[in-house]
């Protein structure tokens, strides 16, 4: 499963849309398409787009419709597009002289930091924007799954009356031993099932038989201290060698996420932002012992290095196994 957050940086300078996301997610598109590979995911941040649409600005109007261009090529490629929501851009000011966003206020940076009312209305409008972007080529496209900004998924109470309200169904922001307990960004994922696909009714970190929600959880990698070394080598001279990301925004400022760690390893989320030629016989591992490896990546994080080593992964993979990539046929096993 390739999932990916289309988004902007979410700090004191955001970037620029062509170089976060339309660039990036281009040369995604080809590499998929060089594959045969369709139904990847991506959840686009409909927080930024209901921005672009009230800003009064020529350029905002463009770039919304480079965006909704974008959009429609992903569906029309067999790709899914679902909603991702950071509230924080309410607060986002607009940087006129370069056609950027300021999101250093991040006191609303989570879903549950706003009051009922709002977070009814923000989902509701996420929903909105995306349907008027996609119906007009795909009418019956049906948008049912979404993914947390930030992973703040908790609590689930928080969610429920709008997901009740447009029929959401799937979730994808469970990142199994993954924990932040910040002020700013929360989520404690210690207590999820050891489950890739499971149901679950009031929480996501409790499997019910017969809970109205699915769960699709983002797959974890156990890293040695060694190849942690290694790979921080490697990172050293790609940095030296300005292979680094395509994204030209900054991020947000937070504390650091608490990962579970011990002396001899620690646990990183599967992404090909992280994929460099060190950890590649860590992922072609992992592929080969597991039926289910889910990515969670994001276009404006990802540099010309990473897709090389991407591209590896997927001629070895790709070679040697029968594979599904729709997360809707994947029910069926559950």
């Amino acid at each position: 499963m390739f999932t990916f957050d289309y988004e902007l940086f979410l700090g004191k300078r955001s970037g620029s849309v062509q170089k976060c996301c339309i660039e990036p997610t281009s040369i995604l598109i080809k590499i998929f398409d060089e594959f045969k590979i369709k139904n990847a995911i991506f959840f686009v941040d409909t927080t930024y787009l209901l921005r672009l649409k009230e800003n009064n600005d020529s350029r905002s109007t463009a770039d919304f419709i480079a965006v909704s261009n974008q959009i429609q090529e992903l569906i029309k490629k067999g790709h899914y597009v679902f909603p991702h929501i950071h509230p924080h851009w309410l607060d986002a000011n607009y940087l006129k002289e370069n056609n950027q966003w300021d999101l250093y206020n991040n006191s609303r940076y989570r879903f549950s930091h706003l009051n009922e009312l709002e977070r009814m209305e923000l989902f509701k409008k996420s929903v909105e924007v995306l349907q008027e972007i996609i119906i007009p080529i795909a009418p019956q496209y049906k948008i049912d799954s979404y993914r947390a900004g930030g992973w703040c998924i908790q609590p689930f109470a928080d969610f429920m009356p709008s997901f009740e309200e447009h029929k959401i169904v799937n979730d994808f922001s469970v990142m199994r031993s993954k924990v932040n307990t910040s002020d700013i960004q929360f989520y404690d994922f210690r207590n999820a099932p050891y489950k890739n696909i499971y149901t679950f009714e009031n929480d996501p970190l409790v499997e019910s038989k017969n809970g109205r929600y699915k769960e699709y959880s983002i797959s974890i990698l156990n890293i040695s201290s060694l190849n942690q070394f290694l790979n921080k080598l490697l990172l050293a001279v790609i940095w030296r060698l300005k292979y680094r990301s395509m994204g030209d925004g900054v991020g947000s400022v937070a504390s650091a996420e608490t990962a579970v760690i011990n002396e001899k390893e620690i646990k990183e989320m599967v992404s090909m932002e992280l994929l460099t030629d060190v950890r590649l016989p860590l992922y072609l591992k992992y592929i080969k012992k597991n039926e289910y490896m889910h990515f969670i990546s994001h276009p404006k994080m990802l540099s010309h290095y990473n897709l090389v080593v991407f591209r590896k992964f997927l001629a070895k993979f790709t070679s040697r196994y029968e594979f599904e990539t729709d997360y809707k046929k994947m029910l069926e096993s559950l």
